[in-house]
Parts: structure tokens; sequence; C-alpha cells
């Protein structure tokens, strides 16, 4: 698909979208029922001979791997061949060249996965081969539904030499047509023949490593030197590099965030904690010392007055009687000095 856009054929990259989801859909949907059967084992190496157990999974399997490796007339044959044709077409002839060597690569381990899964002898242990079955229809009638549509989707978009895509012509409205060099149909039936051969040379590799055990697959891995083969055996290294990147990374940011909350974010609430904790000291010591002293000391100033002004109160009248007296004549010698 992306090759597809790269080269112009943005038609032809939909296409292939579009058949592509019946054939890998049904791809994906049978490695499920293949994993129901086996009981959740998702080893091929301990699968095989599955065909006798399981015959419309098999058989939508089988369709789709043809599909998905480009085999005509199947769907996978006609998106992935525009898409080559326009690539060489265009005179990309480097992209061209690694498309059809992906192309054998993918039709070698499809039929590996097709010959590992469903034939040859059952590596199953007992229990597992004992109940194997053919998954319920709620299963298996998808997979027919997909399998269809890897058989006969393709032939919406036929190549140049047979009439032309229809699908592209339907894409006109919101896609401008693939552009596509002047060149004889001799090339374009060429191409498909190499193609189709490339694809059959993997598959057929296949067959004679894991169908004919006839050819051991140390061979090859020999021939690729040790490096070559270890890069391959170990993924090209991602899954090291996703753990060392991805997973450690992420352990350590993780890390650093435990020791940032231990001791800064803990330390500033736990510091602001023993702050408050002082300062409510503080603000204990000068209610104590200071408010309390402020409001006792006019307490005991207020009791010292009134004790020394209640002796003025004895509550005898002849006492009052003759304070009276005696307030009047000051009065009045006061009165008379005065007017003297």
């Amino acid at each position: 698909m992306f090759i597809g856009i790269g080269v112009g054929g943005y038609a032809a990259a939909v296409f292939h979208l579009m058949t592509h989801a019946f054939f890998k859909a049904c791809l994906f949907l049978g490695s499920g029922s293949v994993i129901h059967a086996m009981h959740h084992e998702q080893d091929m190496r301990k699968m095989g001979g599955l065909k006798a157990w399981m015959p419309v999974t098999f058989i939508t399997f089988f369709i789709s791997v043809l599909a998905i490796a480009g085999f005509p007339p199947f769907a996978g044959f006609f998106s992935k061949d525009e898409i080559l044709w326009l690539a060489a077409s265009n005179e990309h002839w480097g992209i061209w060249f690694f498309a059809v060597c992906g192309a054998g690569l993918t039709a070698f381990y499809m039929f590996r996965q097709l010959f590992m899964t469903f034939y040859g002898k059952c590596r199953a242990d007992h229990y597992t081969q004992e109940h194997l079955h053919e998954s319920p229809q709620v299963m298996t009638l998808p997979l027919v539904v997909l399998a269809i549509g890897a058989v006969f989707a393709g032939f919406i978009g036929l190549p140049g030499v047979l009439g032309g895509s229809q699908f592209a012509q339907w894409l006109e409205p919101v896609i401008h047509a693939d552009e596509e060099a002047h060149a004889s149909h001799a090339l374009e039936w060429g191409l498909m023949a190499v193609s189709v051969s490339v694809a059959s040379f993997g598959a057929f590799i296949a067959y004679l490593m894991y169908r004919r055990e006839a050819l051991s697959p140390e061979i090859f891995a020999n021939l690729a030197g040790g490096f070559l083969y270890r890069l391959f055996d170990r993924k090209w290294y991602f899954d090291e590099i996703y753990q060392v990147i991805f997973v450690n990374g992420t352990l350590l940011l993780a890390r650093l965030g435990s020791l940032f909350d231990q001791y800064i974010i803990d330390g500033i609430v736990d510091g602001s904690a023993a702050l408050v904790r002082f300062a409510a000291w503080l603000n204990g010591l000068f209610d104590q010392y200071i408010i309390d002293g402020m409001v006792n000391a006019v307490a005991n100033i207020t009791f010292g007055i009134g004790n020394k002004f209640r002796r003025v109160q004895t509550g005898n009248i002849n006492s009052y009687l003759y304070g009276i007296l005696i307030a009047v004549v000051l009065l009045i010698i006061a009165k008379l000095r005065y007017a003297s």
C-alpha cells in the first residue's frame, strides 16, 4: 500500500487496502479459530495435521494464503500486481525489485504457516488432540464470507491488459487516475509472470522445508552466516531495543518520579507540616503568655479597684447619714469662703 502511494498509484493503494481487508482478516480470524481449537496454544511447533479436524478453517485459510501470496485469480494477485506494474512502468525498478522479493518472502512464510499448522503429523499433546474440533458456526461463517471476498474481490480491479480497473474508475471523483507510463502489454505480462514465479518459488521452498522436510532450514542459516542469521532470528533485536529504550526507560522514569516524590514532594509537604506545627506552637505561647496575660491583668486590676471601692458600701445607715452630714457641712463652708 505504501509502495503504491509512493509511486503515485493512489487508487491502486486503496484497491489493495480493500482486497487486503478480505484475506488478511480471514487469516487473523482463521488463526483465532485454530487457537480456540488448540485451547489457546499459539506455538505452531505444537500444531500440525489440523486440516483433518478443521476442514472449514483449513479451506478458508488456504484460500487466503493463496490470495496474500499473490497467486491468480485470487484478490491479492490483482491488487499487488497493479502496484508492481505502476512501479515498473514508471521506471522505479529498485522499488519493483524489493517489492517482488518481499512478495516471495510473503509466500514463503505464509506457506510455512500453512504447512506447520494444517499438514503433517499433529504435534499437540494427548489431551489437546482428544478435544480437537472445528470451531462453531459463529466463527466459521465469517471465515467463509471473507474467503469468498478473497477469491472474487480482485475482479473489479483488472490490469490494463485485461480491460482496466473498474475500481480506479469508481474512485475517479475523489482520486485522480494513477499515472501509468505507456509500456507494452508484453512487458506487463512478463512482469506478471515474474511476480507469480517468485511467489511460487517462495511457496515451493516452504513446501520442501516444512511439508516434505527435504530441505533443512539450517542450510540457509549456515549460508547466511552467524551474525546475519542471529540478526534475523532475533528479529533485528527489536525486542532488546524495545526493552532497553521503552521498558527500561519507563522504569527509570518511574524510579526518578518515585525519588522526586519521596525527597522533593514529601520533603515540601513534611516541611510545610513542620512549619505549621512550629507556627502553632508559637501561637500557643503568644496566646498563653501575652493574650491571656493581658486579659488576666485587666481582670486583676478591675478586681483590685473593685475591692477597694466596695469598702465604701458598708450597709450602715448611720455611717451614710454622717457622711452626708459631713459632705453638706463641707459644701456650706466652701460656699461661704467662696462668697467672702
